[in-house]
């Protein structure tokens, strides 16, 4: 089954609001903006038919074919970890754009999370609109802006080797550093030390994996979203 049909089972076909609560505090003067530009949108999600909001650039489905995309992991030698509001590695090297994309948010300190945080936002191919986010124990690429286009497979990031938390890469929601799990409520504090998988984490696992990349693993208790 592909990833499109398990976050087609997974999500409901509605037009998300345009701000919810979670997944990281406000960025430091180190990160380039909030987001990226004005006519940045929510992120919004069209399936069943449920076109999004007026003046929305794209929508966004996301999807596991690899039409358009590279691995991002073909850089770097990674060993898989679990799966949770994205997926859990651990290892050395660069990171590469999924695809050619936007750069939405570069953040280094008080991001929320664990480390930095890099998102863009897709342009083309099955997920076009589409955020991913790179997240943890990385570098962002010297000189990399918000606002900037990167072509698939431009290096944007290096891991940290031996960080303590790994890195995580996943669907972005593109508001601050708020993961797309967390957004729609499919992460909270339980399912962090339940170690829970999201239909959104196994989602982007799902794409790694059509792109020749190692997938993440299935550590905790499955709530019935989709393999």
């Amino acid at each position: 089954m592909g990833a499109s049909t398990i976050l087609a089972l997974a999500l409901p076909g509605t037009v998300l609001p345009n701000a919810l609560g979670g997944g990281g505090a406000k960025a430091s003067a180190r990160a380039e903006s909030s987001h990226a530009d004005a006519r940045a949108r929510p992120f919004y999600v069209a399936l069943g038919g449920i076109a999004p909001a007026s003046g929305a650039a794209r929508s966004c489905q996301p999807a596991s074919e690899p039409s358009d995309y590279v691995n991002p992991l073909a850089g770097a030698h990674v060993r898989p970890e679990r799966i949770d509001q994205g997926v859990d590695y651990a290892g050395s090297g660069t990171l590469g754009a999924l695809g050619a994309a936007t750069v939405t948010f570069v953040g280094t300190q008080a991001t929320g999370w664990p480390g930095a945080f890099i998102e863009f936002r897709l342009h083309d191919g099955p997920d076009a609109g589409c955020y991913v986010y790179y997240a943890e124990g990385v570098n962002p690429a010297a000189g990399l802006r918000v606002g900037e286009n990167v072509a698939p497979g431009q290096p944007i990031a290096s891991i940290i080797p031996g960080w303590s938390t790994g890195i995580e890469l996943g669907w972005g929601a593109g508001t601050s550093t708020t993961t797309y799990a967390a957004k729609i409520h499919q992460w909270s504090t339980a399912s962090d030390e339940d170690n829970i998988p999201t239909a959104a984490g196994k989602s982007f696992s799902a794409v790694i994996a059509s792109l020749g990349g190692p997938p993440g693993l299935v550590e905790g208790g499955d709530p019935g979203e989709g393999p």
